[in-house]
């Protein structure tokens, strides 16, 4: 019968034609020994290619694995950061490719119209959340504005002008920073979806002013 063969990192049972440990996923040699490489990736969880030793295995024998957004190091059996909630598998993703586009010349894209920036950064997603919430905030605004032609003032819809000139606004010079940020690798200021509840907000309020007081000046007349 042929001896045991242990892994030399952290003491685990390896078959004999194994080429790298199961438990803490160092490389072994023929010989019985580490080959000297470091740890690799599990089988199957993909691409390594820029990732520079994602498994550790420190002197305690316990192996874990480093957050690469917070950087905080985990032990191997957790499937997931606990302070900032990565998965372990953010680990083998290859990292998404920088746009070529100068961050100042992304923003002055938004500045023609929200969302042309991110588009031309390389985010179609965010791009076409800013195209949508831009075109409806601000032509709920060209609307209202349009409603009082010819009349004196804003009347009762000064509110809704308010809140919508507003959104309008911010949603503007928002994305136009946001762009710079993307081309230049940089993670948003306001995360698109944060900009979709936003939106839902916006609608609950709108509601609420067109119940409470354009109504019931209209109503009163």
């Amino acid at each position: 019968m042929s001896a045991e063969r242990r892994c030399p990192s952290c003491g685990a049972l390896v078959a004999d034609a194994a080429e790298w440990c199961g438990q803490c996923y160092a490389r072994l040699s023929p010989d019985g020994g580490t080959d000297g490489l470091g740890p690799v990736a599990p089988r199957g969880s993909g691409s390594t290619a820029g990732i520079s030793r994602p498994i550790a295995v420190p002197r305690s024998g316990e192996p874990t694995w480093t957050c690469p957004i917070c950087e905080r190091t985990n032990p191997l059996e957790l499937d997931a950061c606990p302070v900032c909630g990565t998965p372990f598998g953010r680990l083998f993703e290859e990292p998404a490719p920088r746009s070529k586009v100068p961050p100042r010349a992304a923003t002055a894209w938004s500045l023609l119209f929200p969302g042309l920036g991110h588009l031309r950064a390389g985010r179609p997603l965010d791009a076409l959340a800013r195209f949508v919430l831009f075109g409806w905030i601000f032509g709920t605004l060209a609307l209202l504005l349009a409603s009082r032609i010819g009349r004196t003032g804003l009347g009762p819809t000064t509110d809704l002008v308010l809140v919508y000139g507003l959104g309008s606004v911010f949603l503007y010079a928002e994305s136009a920073v946001d762009a710079g940020r993307a081309a230049a690798g940089e993670p948003p200021i306001v995360p698109s979806r944060v900009l979709v509840w936003g939106s839902v907000a916006l609608v609950l309020v709108s509601m609420v002013i067109g119940s409470v007081v354009v109504l019931p000046t209209v109503r009163g007349r």
